[in-house]
């Protein structure tokens, strides 16, 4: 099933379950051909497995809707203060994106985390030109990577400090 693309099709953000693991596994396994972001961290941190944090995390998921059709098309998370994002290409450059990264900071400025980042590839200026509309700067210098497929990327890390409730100093 696909969504008739000249027709409405509306958007909405919930956080990912356990019931609906299987439609983000296949969402997640579609991004995976369009894009090899995905092995970026398991490169970048040796396929390690990290050990398990005291900090909150969430995943969302953007979810389409058409008619009687409902798919994920993005997802989102925030693991350890590391932001993490990916939409289908079909629906890149819709706006979703900045939809996704203003619930994902709302979470953590609620959540009380104090700063988020996350690595970008240099070649992904739609990426960088959303992330610098939230105010995400530079940090440290970029970092060669050779990912399994063979390609070489080269990853800036991106830092945002989030804002201070309101009694803090």
């Amino acid at each position: 099933m696909s969504f008739d693309m000249t027709n409405p099709i509306t958007f909405g953000l919930t956080e990912a379950t356990l019931a609906q693991a299987a439609s983000w596994q296949k969402l997640i396994q579609v991004l995976m051909t369009e894009t090899d972001t995905f092995l970026v961290a398991s490169v970048r941190d040796g396929d390690v497995v990290p050990e398990t944090s005291a900090l909150p995390a969430i995943t969302l998921l953007l979810v389409a809707e058409q008619g009687t059709l409902e798919q994920p098309v993005g997802i989102a998370s925030i693991e350890d203060g590391e932001i993490g994002m990916a939409i289908l290409k079909q629906f890149q450059g819709a706006g979703l994106g900045h939809s996704l990264m203003s619930a994902l900071l709302d979470w953590a400025n609620e959540t009380g985390l104090e700063k988020v980042w996350l690595d970008v590839q240099i070649d992904n200026e739609p990426a960088i030109h959303i992330y610098k509309k939230f105010e995400f700067e530079n940090s440290g210098a970029p970092v060669k990577l050779a990912l399994p497929t063979g390609r070489v990327t080269t990853l800036q890390r991106m830092e945002k400090i989030l804002n201070r409730q309101e009694g803090e100093l």
